[in-house]
């Protein structure tokens, strides 16, 4: 901030420096890198119903506070932005938990597409919504209704979840036997708490997986991050239609990720392998071609441009949305029991880029001319290319061995011998 604008306002609102703007997004991130790791123990342990609800309830207070430690000074900020962080890690990890638990092995595009469609809907519905609250109200009323919304979401997902269909009230004995199908469920419970780390890091697929995460991460943080930005400098979008414009491009996806998800599903005409080496192709070389078009509109200098560039921008942000046919459909069906640490590092993805987003970004666009964003989204386009080339060579379409009855309890009593014959062999000793 300023230096004659200590209490963070300028006015009623808040005045950031370019770098404070890439410090308060960073911080996010590096919370939410810090938090990954002890937040897959701790779905692992505790299970997703705690983990999940009292993330939900800190992140919803912190945002609560947000306006008072603006007002009290920038450093007040980033300590509540390193909250959100820490709660952020937490989303994807128990998407993974909650697939294993509750998807039906013939329905895991379409949960996993639900699912994930939050990381579009929630910017979809934030940015209009928060644009028209800040014109009406101030910006401060952002954040005390998104903080009074999360606190009730969070209350009755507490009072209605269950960490297991079998321990819900509203599931009959049909559908329960219906979402065990493909499920190890003779396995004890304690057995499939120990995650059989060094086999899943020494998979070739699910490094494909995690590469090409990596890809689609890296532009989804530009297009949350950056597309009011290039809308209002670039495009020359007013504030106001700046959140509504905003929210195109993930509405779009959110949209074609439950399509997708649900088509994937019903396809029986290609193998596993191929439905997904299919969607992600669609997903990563549609939006590597349409970045590499927008790269070469100019709207400042080619009228016509103008309404091409937006149109391209949209497209290229809503035809991600078919991925969760792809990589995200390959997570839960390759890693079953285990898609908690799976899909939960595709969250140390996002984070990351998240992180290193700015700091690319930033430098390259000092001016936000068309020029600059030309270079941005050339390199984004390559990104998506050579990921997606990786993904498709390595992935397959089954569950790993790992994820396996006779492996998870071979594993276990090689490493846990029976009792029994421990005191036999000490007999003979």
């Amino acid at each position: 901030m300023d230096a004659n604008q200590q209490n963070g306002t300028d006015g009623d609102e808040p005045i950031f420096s370019k770098s404070e703007q890439k410090y308060a997004i960073s911080v996010l991130a590096v919370a939410a890198v810090l938090a990954h790791f002890p937040v897959l123990v701790l779905v692992n342990r505790f299970q997703i119903r705690t983990i999940f609800g009292a993330a939900g309830l800190l992140s919803a207070i912190a945002t609560l506070v947000i306006p008072t430690a603006i007002r009290s000074g920038f450093y007040y900020f980033l300590a509540l932005r390193f909250v959100n962080g820490v709660a952020f890690a937490v989303n994807l990890p128990v998407i993974g938990a909650f697939c294993s638990k509750w998807a039906y092995y013939k329905q895991n595009g379409l949960f996993m597409a639900v699912l994930i469609a939050y990381l579009h809907l929630a910017a979809a519905v934030t940015n209009p919504i928060s644009g028209a609250i800040c014109h009406i109200f101030g910006w401060s009323a952002i954040f005390y209704f998104h903080g009074v919304v999360g606190l009730l979401v969070f209350l009755i997902y507490g009072f209605l979840y269950r960490n297991s269909p079998r321990k819900h009230p509203f599931v009959g004995d049909v559908e329960k036997n219906k979402i065990d199908l493909e499920k190890p469920t003779t396995v004890d419970k304690k057995l499939l708490k120990h995650v059989p780390y060094r086999a899943i890091i020494s998979t070739p697929e699910i490094w494909a997986i995690w590469v090409a995460s990596i890809g689609v991460s890296t532009v989804l943080n530009m297009i949350f991050l950056y597309s009011p930005i290039y809308l209002r400098n670039v495009l020359g979008y007013s504030v106001t239609h700046t959140g509504f414009t905003a929210a195109i491009a993930p509405l779009a996806q959110a949209i074609m990720k439950i399509i997708i998800g649900q088509t994937s599903d019903k396809i029986k005409f290609l193998s596993e392998v191929n439905k997904i080496r299919l969607f992600n192709s669609i997903a990563f070389f549609g939006c590597s071609i349409l970045l590499s078009f927008l790269a070469f509109t100019d709207p400042r200098t080619h009228v016509g441009d103008f309404k091409l560039s937006f149109i391209l921008f949209g497209c290229a942000g809503g035809i991600i949305g078919v991925n969760t046919g792809g990589l995200f459909r390959a997570a839960p069906i390759l890693s079953r029991q285990y898609s908690h640490f799976v899909t939960g590092n595709i969250s140390l993805t996002l984070t990351t880029t998240m992180f290193l987003v700015p700091f690319a970004i930033t430098p390259m666009t000092a001016n936000n001319t068309a020029e600059e964003w030309k270079v941005v989204f050339l390199w984004l386009a390559g990104i998506m290319t050579v990921s997606n080339v990786i993904f498709c060579i390595f992935i397959r379409g089954e569950p790993c061995e790992w994820t396996k009855e006779n492996f998870v309890v071979g594993k276990s009593s090689f490493a846990q011998p029976n009792p029994e014959e421990e005191e036999n062999q000490s007999r003979k000793l």
